[in-house]
């Protein structure tokens, strides 16, 4: 299965909190990677999938999909026609965090 496009979403935070992005687009094959690729300060930072949608037949209901607290986020997912993921990063007081999201269109 060839790839015909991809995206790329980096984003970098600091200090103790949670943000969350949606990333939207038309129905397609989709595997998403996240990775965290720069921290400082101590303790835990994260990044990952933090749920995505799926929209089986066209005009159809989409599905949504979950997963749980910040520790248990994907850090990959592949679905067959993905309408949307939403991708997060996690840190602590005194941290920072940068993460990078990649989305390949097939």
């Amino acid at each position: 299965m060839p790839v015909n496009d991809m995206m790329t979403r980096f984003w970098q935070q600091s200090g103790s909190q949670i943000h969350t992005v949606d990333l939207n687009f038309a129905p397609t094959h989709t595997f998403v990677t996240a990775a965290l690729s720069g921290t400082t300060g101590r303790g835990t930072q994260f990044c990952g999938i933090v749920g995505a949608r799926t929209r089986p037949r066209p005009g159809g209901e989409e599905f949504p999909e979950t997963f749980g607290n910040w520790f248990q986020w994907r850090s990959s997912l592949f679905r067959q026609n993905m309408t949307s993921v939403t991708c997060g990063i996690a840190t602590g007081e005194d941290q920072t965090a940068q993460g990078l999201f990649t989305l390949s269109f097939f």
